[in-house]
């Protein structure tokens, strides 16, 4: 078992394919839901003896609160581990982590995992497609707020990612209609994070300030929902099929976290440098 930093467990996310790792939670369903890792799983100290042979073997990253139930839950990981794979125990847990924090529990009631694995994926692309109406009133509607340029390009990963779920439907239904057909059946009215696109349209008149911040700060926290959303289904899915799909699309939802943040560090901190930030 091996410590790992906060910092050394963000360069590990970047280098790490979302399929090698878990992060899991051993706090309570309550501390959980407070604010948690985005794309961590629960799994409660007081279940771990219970559960802990029946997990993936992979390299396994646990935190808490400050790190002393997880180093617990590490050195009892780190016994049953005979793959060899590495265990990491968080240093300073939720206590050391600076980064975004995702509150309740991820939407996986979104997705309803009992129904037929094409309908799994039509609910998935119409979630996409929310993420790609989004952006796209963003670019109409707000054309002076020199983002189009980083929008244009995330906006058009959300429809790239609706294709890429189309490629597997194809697989699973070769008798399915084009993607066109169905793409243009889509509502797209709900978010990936579950919030409904109207609502948090509407928010944006009602803000003051830098209003490219609170796009911004908008689309992070969506991407970061998505994130979490697609990492934990990725997880709890049976279907090694539908655990691909999503794999996929949790590791392209962090580079569309990676290149908001850029562009949202570099906004902050140049209002900040002029003091414009309220």
């Amino acid at each position: 078992m091996k410590s790992m930093t906060v910092d050394e467990l963000r360069a590990y996310r970047e280098k790490h394919h979302e399929k090698r790792y878990m992060v899991i939670d051993v706090r309570q369903p309550v501390e959980y839901e407070a604010g948690h890792i985005p794309g961590a799983i629960l799994l409660p100290l007081d279940e771990f003896e219970e559960t802990v042979e029946t997990l993936p073997q992979k390299h396994m990253i646990y935190y808490c609160r400050n790190g002393t139930r997880s180093r617990a839950a590490a050195l009892t990981a780190d016994f049953f581990n005979d793959a060899g794979k590495e265990i990491y125990n968080l240093q300073g847990g939720m206590l050391s982590w600076d980064g975004f924090q995702v509150e309740g529990v991820p939407s996986v009631k979104i997705f309803d995992l009992e129904k037929p694995m094409d309908e799994i994926l039509t609910d998935a692309m119409d979630l996409e497609k929310g993420a790609f109406y989004f952006y796209s009133h963003v670019l109409e509607n707000y054309p002076d707020l020199d983002l189009e340029k980083v929008l244009r390009d995330v906006r058009d990963g959300e429809l790239g990612h609706a294709k890429l779920i189309y490629s597997h439907l194809k697989k699973i239904v070769p008798d399915s209609h084009d993607f066109e057909t169905i793409y243009s059946e889509l509502k797209g009215d709900i978010l990936e994070s579950g919030q409904a696109l109207d609502v948090l349209i509407a928010s944006f008149k009602q803000r003051k300030g830098d209003l490219r911040i609170d796009i911004l700060e908008s689309a992070v926290a969506m991407e970061y929902r998505a994130f979490d959303l697609y990492r934990v289904i990725s997880e709890k899915t049976k279907e090694r099929a539908l655990k691909e799909v999503f794999y996929s699309l949790s590791q392209a939802e962090k580079s569309h976290m990676n290149i908001l943040i850029a562009v949202f560090e570099k906004i902050v901190g140049s209002s900040l440098k002029n003091g414009n930030l309220s």
